[in-house]
């Protein structure tokens, strides 16, 4: 939990240097100063030394915007189950695991999250938010997550079938406070009964539910396991694609993933960022990768592992933005490694260390349709700060210990020593 609070002032912010992007680089002996919620000034610290801010030094520090984290499930355990976890659990018990999951992310420098799919009674988080009762990010909710009759997570209550019953349903959900919509194209790997390589709705359907979003200014997000799901979202005009598994049935049965180039750039033409999730259940194969891989199985899961790898290499280099989100709640995926996400990025997948970071800052706050308001320390944007030791730009591993969090210019975590 956050170690201290308090309520948004003015704050001049003195770090050894500040992120700055554009241009994508660190500015030593520049200050930020805050006020109230926003962002007032970004420059020389001697140019911000005058005024009554309170000054907050952060001696060794490096300022920077906070993280991003597009997908989580905050009501999933990220445990070895979470499935049978989360239908063991009442409906109270679900939204008290949400809380503490989201203190936890913002504890560990996430300042904005979307959560991409929970039961009707998650949404309520924006009054527990709102009304400052809980420490938590700046929340998007997506709610139950628009599903056809039977499909992926259709038990948290989303199902709907044809382009009136889905308008319906994205407009029940918006009055029900959600600000995200997402839909199930393709089935799920932990829904029974459905499918991850085959798509679940239509193009007409999938249009009906960006039509029906953007009548409110909701940012939109696509489940897509299978090639046909990706491409049929791509068509509808999602904001952002997640997972883009390219998934095909093997023939051993399993799942494996086989990259289609004209699908990719498909994304490309739409706009669409795209959510791998490099991090989702990475903890799930740690021993074998540990081994090497001494078992057919394992080589199998370890060769898909790579193909992930591998597919967000081949989109970034289309140009196609990579978002940051890692699945927490999934099985095996904690909820404080977002910087795991980054790191992988750069360590597996080649990014540098700039393009990683960006998937977590301007690129994840575009795919919200946030690009304005956060994911850049700039005058008039949301002051969402976080400080570490050293610069991600060095060695994006720094972003696993965050001292000291601001979120909407109040502090959340580190203290106030001037």
């Amino acid at each position: 939990m956050a170690q201290s609070a308090h309520r948004p002032q003015s704050f001049l912010l003195l770090p050894d240097g500040v992120f700055v992007d554009p241009p994508g680089e660190v500015r030593r002996g520049w200050a930020v100063l805050t006020d109230g919620d926003s962002i007032s000034a970004v420059g020389p610290a001697a140019d911000l030394l005058a005024g009554a801010a309170q000054r907050v030094p952060l001696p060794g520090l490096t300022l920077l915007p906070g993280l991003i984290n597009t997908h989580v499930h905050l009501s999933l355990s990220g445990g070895a189950d979470p499935r049978s976890d989360y239908w063991n659990d009442s409906p109270e018990a679900r939204f008290a695991r949400a809380l503490e999951n989201g203190a936890l992310m913002l504890d560990g420098g996430v300042t904005t999250i979307r959560d991409c799919g929970s039961d009707w009674h998650v949404l309520k988080l924006h009054e527990v938010a709102e009304k400052r009762l809980a420490h938590l990010p700046n929340l998007l909710l997506s709610g139950p997550p628009v599903t056809p009759p039977g499909g992926h997570l259709h038990q948290m209550g989303g199902e709907a079938a044809g382009s009136a019953a889905i308008t319906e349903l994205v407009t029940r959900l918006h009055e029900h406070g959600a600000n995200s919509i997402k839909a199930m194209a393709t089935g799920g790997q932990m829904t029974p009964g459905t499918l991850p390589e085959r798509a679940g709705y239509s193009v007409e359907e999938l249009k009906a539910v960006t039509a029906a979003a953007a009548q409110f200014g909701h940012p939109t997000v696509a489940h897509v396991l299978a090639t046909e799901g990706i491409r049929r979202a791509a068509l509808a005009g999602f904001d952002s694609l997640e997972h883009c598994a390219f998934f095909q049935r093997a023939d051993n049965q399993l799942l494996q993933r086989v990259y289609d180039s004209s699908i990719g750039e498909l994304i490309r033409q739409s706009g669409a960022g795209a959510m791998i999730g490099v991090a989702a259940s990475y903890h799930a194969l740690d021993q074998a990768r540990a081994r090497g891989g001494t078992t057919e199985a394992e080589q199998f899961l370890l060769t898909q592992e790579e193909n992930t790898f591998s597919i967000t290499r081949k989109l970034s280099a289309l140009g196609i933005p990579i978002v940051c989100g890692t699945d927490a709640g999934t099985p095996y995926t904690p909820f404080n490694e977002t910087w795991l996400e980054v790191n992988l990025l750069v360590d597996r997948v080649g990014l540098t260390p700039l393009e990683a970071l960006r998937s977590a800052t301007v690129n994840a706050a575009a795919a919200l349709k946030l690009e304005t308001v956060t994911g850049r320390a700039a005058q008039g944007f949301r002051a969402d700060l976080i400080a570490v030791r050293g610069s991600p730009l060095d060695n994006p591993a720094v972003l696993s210990d965050v001292p000291w969090v601001m979120r909407r210019g109040e502090i959340t975590k580190g203290a106030v020593t001037a």
